[in-house]
């Protein structure tokens, strides 16, 4: 049987844990108001919780080494297609960015993985289409349907 020090398995990575240990501690335990009075809301166990949670949920359905500004990136592709069906159009409106700016880190690291691809814009030589790929976005779907279901569980 593993040790608390060496994970469940025995060869989970401590970083990952120390990790996450360091960002619940920066959690903060409530704020306040203009006024100065304290701001109820969701107590700290559970703020926790949720973090934890949503790191290793993340870690399963993204096991590849993904920075936080990746998956935000991907995040704003989800909702954007998401918006852009829900004000009626049959299909998301495409999102456009300028050739320097699919050089970006998070863009190059998202298009190496396969979660994103890039396709030049018929109409303008500058820009590139950008989209999420199907792996992606089921990924994405999956992710967020288990944290809304844990988080109304709470």
């Amino acid at each position: 049987m593993a040790s608390r020090e060496t994970g469940l398995s025995g060869n989970a990575s401590l970083p990952f844990l120390d990790s996450i240990r360091q960002q619940v501690a920066q959690i903060p335990t409530g704020s306040h108001t203009e006024d100065g009075a304290l701001r109820t809301g969701i107590d700290f166990f559970s703020a926790a919780r949720i973090f934890v949670t949503f790191k290793v949920k993340l870690a399963e359905h993204f096991p590849e080494a993904m920075p936080d500004e990746t998956f935000d990136f991907l995040v704003d592709l989800m909702v954007h297609e998401w918006l852009s069906r829900r004000i009626g159009a049959q299909r998301p409106a495409e999102l456009g960015l300028s050739r320097s700016a699919s050089l970006s880190p998070r863009i190059q690291h998202a298009l190496a993985l396969g979660l994103i691809s890039l396709e030049p814009d018929p109409a303008a030589d500058d820009l590139r289409i950008v989209t999420l790929t199907r792996s992606a976005r089921a990924r994405l779907n999956v992710f967020f349907d288990y944290m809304a279901s844990y988080i109304s569980a709470l």
